[in-house]
C-alpha cells in the first residue's frame, strides 16, 4: 500500500502539467519577465521615495526619465528630481540641469541649468564638475582646471584627458608633459580615443616619453587614427610590426581585465 502511494505521489506533477489544461497556460518570454520585475521594483522605490529617502526619489526620476518600470514622464521625472535636490542629491542636480538646458519636462532655463550644474559640482559629481569647468575655460582657465581635476580624481575619463591636455599645453596649471603623460595613460586605458591618439603623438615626438614608434603604433591603432597609423607602417621594419602587434594584444587584454573589476 506505501508503495501505491509513493508511485502516485510521484505520478502527479504529470498529471498537472501535461494535456490541453497544461499547454493553455501562457509562457512569460524573457522582455516581458523583466518588465514585471521592473514594474515590482518601481512600485517598491515610490513607497520608499514617497516617505521622502532621497536616493528613491532619485531612482523614480530616473524611472520616468528612462521609461524604467513606467512610463517615460520627462515633467514626473523632473518633479522627483527636484524632491531628490532639495535634500542634496548631487545627481539630481545634474539631471535637472540637464531638463532645464534642454526644456524637458520644465521651461528651459540656461541659468537654472548652471544653478543646478554648480550645486551638483559642489556636491562631488563628476560629470557636474567636469562640464562646469569646460563651461569656465574661457573666463577662468584657472578655475576650469581645478573643476576639471576634481573629475578627473574621480576617474572620470574625458576629464582625465582633458586635464592632461591643460598639463601639456600650460593652459590653467603649470606646465608638464611628464604629468599629461600620466593622464593620458589613465584616460587611454579606459577607452577614451583622444587620450590614445594623443599618447601615440607624444610617442611619435618623443615628449614626455621616450621615442618609440612601436607605442606610437599601438596608441594610434587604438585610438582608430587610420591615417598615422599607416604612415607608421610605411616606415616600420617587420620585427618592430611583429612586436607592436603583439604589444597591442597585450593593452587590449589588459584594458579588458581592468574593465572588468
Amino acid at each position: 500500500m506505501k508503495k501505491s502511494l509513493l508511485l502516485l505521489a510521484a505520478a502527479l506533477p504529470l498529471v498537472f502539467t501535461t494535456g490541453p489544461a497544461a499547454a493553455s497556460v501562457p509562457v512569460m518570454d524573457e522582455a516581458e519577465r523583466q518588465q514585471e520585475l521592473l514594474g515590482v521594483w518601481f512600485g517598491i522605490r515610490e513607497r520608499n521615495a514617497e516617505r521622502g529617502d532621497r536616493d528613491a526619489q532619485f531612482d523614480v526620476g530616473m524611472a520616468h526619465y528612462t521609461a524604467r518600470g513606467t512610463e517615460q514622464d520627462d515633467a514626473a521625472a523632473a518633479e522627483w528630481f527636484e524632491r531628490a535636490a532639495e535634500q542634496d542629491h548631487a545627481r539630481a542636480h545634474y539631471f535637472l540641469g540637464f531638463l532645464h538646458a534642454a526644456g524637458r519636462g520644465v521651461p528651459e532655463d540656461p541659468e537654472k541649468a548652471d544653478e543646478h550644474y554648480l550645486r551638483a559640482a559642489e556636491l562631488g559629481d563628476a560629470d557636474a564638475q567636469y562640464r562646469v569647468g569646460r563651461d569656465a575655460l574661457a573666463d577662468d582657465t584657472a578655475g576650469a582646471a581645478e573643476w576639471i581635476a576634481r573629475a578627473a580624481d574621480q576617474g572620470l575619463a574625458s576629464a582625465q584627458y582633458h586635464y592632461g591636455y591643460l598639463l601639456e599645453t600650460g593652459q590653467g596649471v603649470e606646465r608638464s608633459v611628464d604629468e599629461a603623460v600620466e593622464w593620458y595613460v589613465r584616460a587611454a586605458e579606459q577607452g577614451n580615443a583622444q587620450a590614445q591618439r594623443g599618447l601615440g603623438r607624444l610617442h611619435m615626438a618623443g615628449r614626455g616619453v621616450n621615442r618609440d614608434r612601436v607605442q606610437a603604433w599601438v596608441w594610434y591603432r587604438l585610438g582608430d587614427d587610420a591615417e598615422h597609423v599607416e604612415r607608421l607602417e610605411a616606415r616600420m621594419s617587420e620585427a618592430e610590426m611583429a612586436a607592436a602587434r603583439e604589444s597591442l594584444e597585450d593593452q587590449r587584454a589588459a584594458m579588458q581585465t581592468e574593465a572588468a573589476r
